[in-house]
């Protein structure tokens, strides 16, 4: 084998374990961010989870559980038990929907959104801590380089169907759960 095709085997080699190194710092990024701002929240009194749905309130309140699960991508029912967590908390209150009875829709209280300033503030704690050192330009190629993979992604997911046993596999796995009780907002379901 000449020299130049030792160097393009192991130009192929290097970017393949670039690419994986790659996707693998930017799980193990999404997972010490969310520890992070979840410690944060934990001083507020909140548990990860609860802060999306607050977030997804201020952004429009008065709206039903399933809507909120939508928006944030997770199944109702964990979204229906933080809700009542948030409402024992005093950050929220249920109402029926004047134009259907049958419907529940959820807005913060005034404690709730004095809760989201606090949300807010945690947010940019973490993001400081994060982009320390980096310069706006760097942020700003780092934002273009993560939007064009998440892209790349999105758009395989679209294209590349997946049969509705490997979703409800994936889905369950990306759900924690022990036998007879899960676990949301951080905590078992059973530890209330």
């Amino acid at each position: 084998m000449s020299m130049s095709a030792k160097k393009k085997n192991k130009s192929k080699t290097t970017k393949k374990g670039d690419h994986a190194e790659a996707l693998s710092m930017i799980n193990q990024v999404a997972r010490n961010t969310r520890t992070a701002l979840s410690r944060h929240l934990l001083d507020l009194g909140l548990y990860a989870g609860q802060d999306g749905v607050m977030l997804a309130l201020d952004v429009k309140d008065g709206q039903t559980p399933g809507a909120i699960a939508a928006a944030l991508g997770v199944k109702a029912p964990t979204v229906t038990k933080t809700i009542g967590r948030l409402a024992v908390q005093g950050f929220l209150r249920r109402e029926g929907s004047p134009d259907d009875g049958r419907m529940m829709l959820v807005f913060l209280t005034d404690e709730g959104r004095d809760q989201i300033k606090s949300i807010r503030k945690s947010q940019r704690k973490t993001e400081k801590t994060a982009f320390a050192g980096l310069k706006k330009k760097q942020v700003a190629q780092l934002l273009e380089l993560l939007s064009t993979v998440d892209a790349n992604i999105s758009a395989s997911l679209r294209s590349d169907p997946v049969p509705m046993a490997e979703k409800s596999a994936v889905t369950d796995a990306m759900e924690p759960q022990k036998e007879n009780s899960s676990v949301v907002d951080g905590v078992p379901e059973d530890a209330d």
